[in-house]
């Protein structure tokens, strides 16, 4: 009687478990079903690369080594289409950037070439225009009330695989990897890899939640942590770029960085934002905030970290102050300050080119073609904000070796690897792609931190961060500025962001907070030009 018992309670758990399993399925069906349609192959054209797609030799794990042999291909994300009637689509502006000319491919093959890209850079979104013949457009879902532990799935072309769905869970919220300037990620462990970027994640109704945009990963693979963009900042940039050709925001003119752990402890708010710069004739200036002021709230609302605070002003209305509670030399007061209009190039490091760069290229190759679409001129210079001046850095962990052409072969110990400014040489031998600007990594330390970053010879390195490489001394005085970042702050990887073949990827190398310079192993990845 017992043993019939327990067989029988153990048969009613199987069907259940079963049930529970095929109702799951069942969602994420009908939730991929219903956006599919609505995803795009996002094709930027005129940068021809290594095919990316040729077969891998057994046991090898990816391309990671291999030799980049196959013929030209071009470069290719993932959009997703938000309103059918206006042709509008929605992608990664690090897709895009730099392309002379961009096609879309509709999920039934179909190719429509792209008539307009409006860009945002501060965000990482681009907004195309296409013919609206025939499309259908997926629906915004509310990324707000996502809660950790909630199913959703990611869709896009990863490795040039149309139409691939991965399924996992919201892992965090409201997180910053250095990628863009403003950044409150959504992060999963659905499967999001190169390609992916652009593509909409969703819940199970079908809804976007947020567009896949970067990976953390040691080897450059999928690792379980991916990052979106939430669709809440997504529906407002798109529907800004959509009516105004621009994103308009509100700004403060303050630099911020989260507080330290005493601080935290002193002022009992480890959210708390440190004001490390006021920008003059801003608002905040105007307000009376000075430098070393901690913001404890806004609007009666706690802050949470730098990506809070932003949040919170990004999209303020200019037309009534905001009240923040902060605490100055062990006082606490409210000080209420007049968000105003932000200038378009405010807290860019420099202006984004909206066409195909024509100035510096690789010696001895021709200058690329005149671009066809039809772009927003690059905006004009805001003063810079105050912030603190970065250390002199000692000349041992850079020093350059003359070669045949130019002083130009340089070990950087800290990361381990070394780095040359662009030769005829170097573009013939790694099928460079006439990047305008960046340094080509020429060697790298077996199991360094670049190595473990999954950074390789022949990548060329555009930006650390938010700073745009043009030269070596651009490198060292952004790696300058991210150690004084990361002893502030405590978050000491380095987010490049670099061109493989025709591609631009996200990279994190990951460092130890207290690394410090010292001799450089001798790389024998890439041999130095004499």
């Amino acid at each position: 009687m017992v043993v019939a018992l327990a067989i029988g309670v153990f048969s009613t758990v199987t069907a259940m478990g079963q049930g529970e399993a095929e109702s799951l399925s069942t969602s994420f069906r009908q939730a991929a079903r219903k956006v599919l349609p609505a995803v795009v192959t996002v094709r930027p054209l005129g940068v021809a690369g290594p095919n990316p797609f040729e077969p891998v030799p057994p046991g090898i794990p990816f391309r990671r080594g291999l030799p980049q042999d196959g013929p030209p291909v071009e470069a290719t994300g993932s959009g997703v289409v938000i309103d059918a009637d206006k042709g509008h689509v929605l992608t990664n502006d690090h897709v895009v950037q730099g392309s002379p000319r961009v096609v879309v491919i509709l999920s039934d093959g179909q190719e429509r070439p792209v008539s307009q890209v409006r860009r945002d850079p501060k965000s990482d979104l681009a907004l195309l225009i296409i013919d609206g013949k025939g499309l259908g457009a997926a629906e915004w879902g509310d990324s707000d009330s996502l809660d950790i532990g909630d199913w959703v799935l990611a869709i896009g072309q990863p490795f040039g695989l149309s139409g691939t769905v991965t399924a996992g869970i919201v892992s965090g919220k409201g997180r910053g990897i250095g990628v863009a300037m403003y950044e409150d990620l959504v992060q999963t462990d659905a499967a999001i890899n190169p390609g992916n970027s652009g593509g909409p994640l969703i819940n199970l109704k079908g809804q976007i939640v947020g567009l896949n945009t970067a990976i953390k990963s040691l080897r450059g693979g999928y690792e379980g942590v991916g990052f979106a963009i939430p669709a809440s900042r997504a529906r407002r940039v798109a529907a800004d770029l959509a009516a105004h050709g621009r994103v308009r925001r509100a700004y403060l003119g303050i630099q911020i960085s989260g507080v330290d752990r005493q601080t935290g402890e002193r002022v009992e708010q480890p959210g708390a934002v440190q004001v490390n710069g006021v920008a003059p004739d801003s608002p905040a200036s105007q307000a009376g905030l000075i430098r070393g002021d901690i913001i404890l709230s806004v609007d009666g609302h706690r802050v949470s970290g730098p990506s809070s605070l932003q949040s919170a002003t990004e999209f303020a209305p200019t037309d009534r102050p905001l009240t923040l509670a902060i605490a100055r030399e062990g006082e606490r007061k409210e000080v209420r300050v007049q968000p105003k209009e932000q200038p378009e190039a405010f807290g860019l490091p420099e202006p984004e080119p909206q066409r195909v760069p024509r100035g510096r290229r690789f010696p001895g190759t021709p200058a690329p073609p005149e671009p066809s679409l039809e772009s927003t001129p690059a905006p004009s210079r805001e003063p810079p904000l105050e912030s603190t001046p970065a250390p002199k850095r000692d000349a041992g962990d850079g020093n350059p070796r003359e070669t045949g052409f130019r002083t130009t072969d340089v070990a950087f110990a800290t990361l381990g690897l070394r780095l040359s400014e662009p030769t005829p040489e170097l573009a013939r031998r790694h099928r460079l792609s006439r990047p305008d600007h960046g340094l080509v990594i020429v060697g790298v330390d077996h199991d360094g931190p670049a190595d473990r970053g999954g950074l390789e010879v022949g990548m060329v390195i555009t930006d650390i961060g938010r700073q745009r490489i043009e030269n070596l001394d651009d490198f060292r005085s952004a790696l300058n500025a991210h150690e004084v970042r990361a002893a502030r702050n405590g978050r000491s990887d380095l987010v490049v962001r670099i061109m493989k073949g025709p591609k631009a990827e996200f990279r994190v190398i990951p460092l130890a907070a207290d690394a410090g310079a010292g001799d450089a192993p001798k790389s024998k990845n890439e041999p130095s030009s004499r």
